[in-house]
């Protein structure tokens, strides 16, 4: 296994930047992963690294090695793509023997060549697939396969692209988990991309979310999840996603408040910290996650009362949706809360849990 290190990397096409001062190192036998919304350049830092996309400024160093002239077949990386890419003509045990095979691959017998991609294959559990072609395969079994066709080569590092993208909600978990426990058992460096943040947060040691070509935050998942860089990490990180509302700080007698739409908030002491040198008056965004919300029916003075534009019951409670006129506030309540569209809701937010930010990106309803 081995270390893998972007410095300043940055990859053009044509006039439009694809990644733009990229710098990050993962660690030997790191589950690392890039994570970001569709033309992040997730795809593109992982093709780099790779060897399938050149011409770029910077360094990409795999180990002590300086890749940048090195072609693919000697860089002793494995990928495995989301659309799998398996050949129709072969059986399962051929497309995963298939890189043992490639002429440059050391040279091994046929008996060993066999049982290298037999217990790969026993390793995914799809040993009883082996004589099937992959129009035979459910997007599940095809996953394994072209998982396995990387497992094979032992390589220093594997590079999975999306590789469970293409599963349905019940198989994306088992995939999961069963991908957390293969990091586990070979302990090689893996560099997994993804836009789902679920697996992001599951999966890796540390996450590198990119956001138009440039690195946004680098963390842990759980220093990620606690504590964004920006609204637009806020944003992506959570299901249902953070509440974010546009107002300003207001300052009255030494005491400070947030104040937006339909909103007057006093701010706590433990709020103080977090404004990061915004003052009276100043623009912020402020950040709360619905789960730090709670819609309450029998509410006291001081807190707002808002008109609910919606309410969606999840297994365990519902979710109130308020109007705050340019954006939705989303709340939890208890799950038999009785609430219909229209009806005034009190809105108590615990905003020692709260986050505020520089507006980076406009809010939509």
């Amino acid at each position: 296994m081995a270390t893998v290190t972007l410095r300043n990397v940055t990859k053009r096409f044509g006039r439009n930047s694809a990644l733009e001062d990229v710098s990050f190192h993962a660690e030997e036998g790191e589950f690392f992963t890039l994570f970001g919304p569709s033309g992040a350049g997730k795809t593109t830092t992982l093709e780099l690294i790779a060897g399938i996309k050149s011409r770029y400024a910077g360094e990409i160093l795999i180990g002590d090695r300086n890749v940048g002239k090195l072609p693919l077949q000697e860089r002793n990386v494995a990928m495995a793509f989301e659309n799998y890419a398996l050949y129709p003509h072969m059986t399962v045990i051929e497309n995963i023997a298939f890189p043992l095979r490639s002429p440059r691959a050391p040279r091994r017998s046929a008996a060993e060549i066999l049982r290298r991609a037999t217990e790969a294959a026993e390793q995914l559990g799809i040993g009883h697939l082996l004589d099937r072609n992959p129009v035979q395969l459910s997007g599940g079994q095809k996953q394994r396969v072209s998982l396995a066709r990387a497992l094979v080569r032992e390589p220093d590092v594997f590079l999975l692209d999306e590789p469970i993208a293409h599963l349905d909600a019940k198989l994306r978990t088992s995939a999961r988990a069963n991908l957390k426990d293969i990091a586990h058992r070979l302990g090689t460096t893996i560099i997994y991309v993804t836009h789902d943040y679920r697996e992001a947060l599951g999966l890796s040691d540390r996450i590198c979310i990119l956001r138009e070509g440039r690195v946004e935050q680098l963390g842990r998942p759980r220093e990620i999840y606690a504590s964004p860089a920006s609204d637009f990490v806020a944003h992506l990180i959570g299901d249902p996603v953070t509440n974010l509302i546009d107002g300003a700080i207001a300052e009255e007698g030494g005491a400070l408040s947030f104040v937006g739409p339909r909103l007057a908030l006093p701010l706590p002491e433990a709020c103080r910290a977090r404004l990061n040198g915004h003052r009276a008056g100043s623009p912020i965004r402020l950040g709360i996650r619905p789960r730090d919300v709670h819609a309450r029916v029998d509410a006291t003075d001081g807190i707002p009362r808002l008109p609910v534009y919606g309410v969606e019951h999840t297994a365990h409670s519902a979710l109130i949706h308020v109007d705050l006129g340019p954006t939705i506030l989303t709340a939890e309540a208890p799950y038999d809360t009785r609430l219909k569209v229209g009806d005034p809701v009190g809105v108590e937010f615990a905003l020692d849990r709260a986050h505020f930010f520089e507006k980076t990106f406009e809010l939509s309803r």
